[in-house]
């Protein structure tokens, strides 16, 4: 099972604010590397130990070495002190590059398990769910959860391992001293605190606005060429700048409140630190040198505390960004398992097995949303046979093949295929058995045997060069410089639209099913393109249960059914002959040259 089946069966809508139990979550994910994990943690506390040994060396320095005159100590002292600094940079190295190859890691299996989970999804959740949000969430939120642990999470966890030794360290030196420090902590705690919760919703209202203009920003890449043709460059561009100044308005207040909260950290550290000093001075003037040495404050002690306060206050004036970078994560965190939560899934036990293709809809409704647009839909059509779906644009024809093909559920009555009712079909298992051709023709960067075989596990060069044959595109495939691994690029731009459509067809016949679902493009080839696309339809008509929303007129006439469905109701049925002796809604259709 993959990890993304394990997570909670709920979207979350909370907008509260990001705790660590939301890094908890990454957990599944994290334990696959856990020997990295482990490295790492193991290399926290030697860079603490390290690092809180230095001012205790640098103490030792002046008040046994540089004050007495000691030369040899002063020279092993040194030698100790670069040893020491070389093991806490080493260390830092080392965690630094075993936790991140972890993070990253995690991060190549999230994003597998977030698309494996996107395209499993419901069509009707793709509906509803803009593209470019997709897109978003699948790449931008993966890079800043990535940023925030690395520079956030993971520098956090060292930060705190020598904030604690930094205390342990000022507490040895001298406790009064070190209680003065740590009296600042929990107001600083506080102020972070405040400003986190400030930075938050300003960084979510930053990522939905980015959302937005990802979204924008293909629709005007994608209908480039729509754009030019009306005209309408000037326009789009204008609401790309109004889409893109909100996106940096919504940028620029977690910019300010950033700023504004190291500000206020640094003032707290240079406070601090002058006070520190201000003790100093006044402990080693003169008439105060025997109270000082009564108190064991001496020269060495007095640098190396304020060593520490440097140390102490360093990670403390990082807190605010590291807050800052924490909050980012709690947002991917929550955007990216919003996704991953989301259970709009159709799903099915039973495998499917198909025999002769027997299709049956029985008193079929269905809507999207509240909107109904199949209505008491009901037909049969037995195995090795063809039917014709006709109509308006917007009638149900194609929600009738997307509800035969498992990509929407929720409907009332049933459909059966070979006697089985199909809601209890596992749809993978289902799609595999049955063939669909859509309308848009999608192909994909890659060779043109990648583009034949997707999807169809197993299928061997021999059935897709028969599968080539039966649609008639045999001939102009080995034209093509490779054959099957001609190089398609993205969309078959590098194909016509004619050749196009014969791969699809080809796509579609690799395995050489029993039940062909085709929806026809509507759209205008040349005439040579256009004979050859209508004689592989006619070879797909043969030796099979075809359903296909038909456009043209020889496509109707070689069906066995028509049904003709006007506002989601079956209003017509029967063969091409039958029913223009009827004069109703077909022969309409026929006179007026829709078909």
């Amino acid at each position: 099972m993959s990890v993304a089946a394990k997570v909670p069966t709920r979207v979350p809508r909370s907008t509260r604010d990001g705790t660590f139990r939301d890094l908890l979550k990454l957990w599944p994910w994290l334990r696959q590397h856990g020997r990295l994990v482990l490295v790492a943690v193991a290399l926290v506390p030697v860079i603490s130990l390290m690092q809180a040994a230095l001012p205790l060396i640098l103490r030792a320095t002046i008040d046994k070495g540089i004050i007495p005159g000691d030369t040899a100590f002063l020279w092993s002292m040194g030698l100790v002190y670069l040893a020491v600094v070389f093991l806490e940079y080493a260390g830092r190295t080392g965690q630094t590059v075993t936790a991140s190859w972890a993070v990253h890691s995690m991060i190549r299996s999230m994003r597998e398990s977030v698309i494996r989970h996107v395209l499993g999804l419901s069509a009707s959740f793709h509906d509803r769910s803009m593209s470019g949000a997709l897109v978003t969430r699948a790449t931008s939120e993966f890079d800043n959860l990535s940023e925030s642990l690395n520079q956030g999470v993971l520098t956090s966890i060292v930060d705190l391992a020598v904030l604690a030794g930094c205390m342990i360290g000022m507490l040895l030196l001298d406790w009064r001293l070190a209680l003065m420090a740590f009296v600042m902590i929990p107001v600083l705690i506080v102020v972070v605190r405040q400003f986190s919760r400030a930075l938050r919703e300003s960084m979510v209202s930053a990522r939905k606005h980015l959302a937005t203009l990802n979204a924008y920003t293909q629709e005007c890449l994608y209908g480039a060429a729509t754009v030019k043709l009306l005209n309408a460059a000037p326009d789009a561009a204008t609401r790309y700048g109004k889409l893109n100044e909100t996106y940096r308005d919504a940028q620029m207040r977690s910019v300010v409140l950033d700023a504004v909260m190291f500000a206020v950290l640094d003032g707290f550290s240079a406070m601090t630190t002058g006070l520190v000093l201000w003790l100093a001075v006044r402990h080693l003037s003169p008439g105060h040198a025997a109270a000082a040495e009564a108190a064991g404050i001496s020269a060495g002690v007095l640098v190396a505390f304020i060593q520490y306060v440097q140390q102490l206050f360093e990670p403390l004036k990082q807190l605010g960004n590291k807050m800052a970078m924490l909050q980012g994560a709690f947002t991917s965190i929550e955007r990216i398992f919003g996704l991953l939560e989301t259970r709009d899934m159709i799903r099915g036990d039973a495998a499917f097995q198909p025999l002769e293709g027997h299709v049956t809809f029985d008193h079929v409704t269905f809507s999207y949303g509240t909107r109904n647009v199949l209505h008491d839909v009901s037909f049969d059509l037995p195995g090795g046979k063809s039917l014709a779906l006709v109509g308006p644009t917007g009638s149900g024809k194609s929600t009738v093949i997307k509800l035969l093909a498992r990509l929407y559920e929720g409907y009332t009555g049933t459909i059966r295929i070979d006697g089985t009712e199909i809601s209890g079909v596992n749809p993978e298992s289902l799609r595999k058995k049955v063939a669909i051709v859509p309308q848009d023709i999608v192909l994909f960067d890659g060779t043109l045997r990648f583009n034949i075989s997707l999807g169809r596990e197993g299928v061997t060069d021999a059935a897709i060069l028969r599968a080539l044959d039966a649609v008639c595109a045999g001939d102009f495939v080995t034209r093509l410089p490779g054959g099957l691994d001609f190089p398609v690029r993205e969309q078959g731009a590098n194909l016509s639209h004619g050749q196009r459509q014969l791969i699809v067809f080809a796509r579609a016949l690799a395995t050489d099913p029993a039940l062909l679902i085709l929806d026809e493009a509507t759209s205008s080839i040349d005439p040579e393109s256009e004979r050859r696309v209508q004689e592989a339809i006619d070879a797909m008509l043969h030796d099979r249960t075809v359903i296909v929303i038909a456009h043209r007129l020889s496509t109707v006439q070689r069906c066995s059914q028509i049904l003709v469905i006007k506002d989601g109701r079956v209003i017509e049925r029967g063969t091409h002959t039958d029913l223009l002796a009827a004069h109703g809604t077909y022969r309409s259709l026929y006179d007026h040259k829709s078909l």
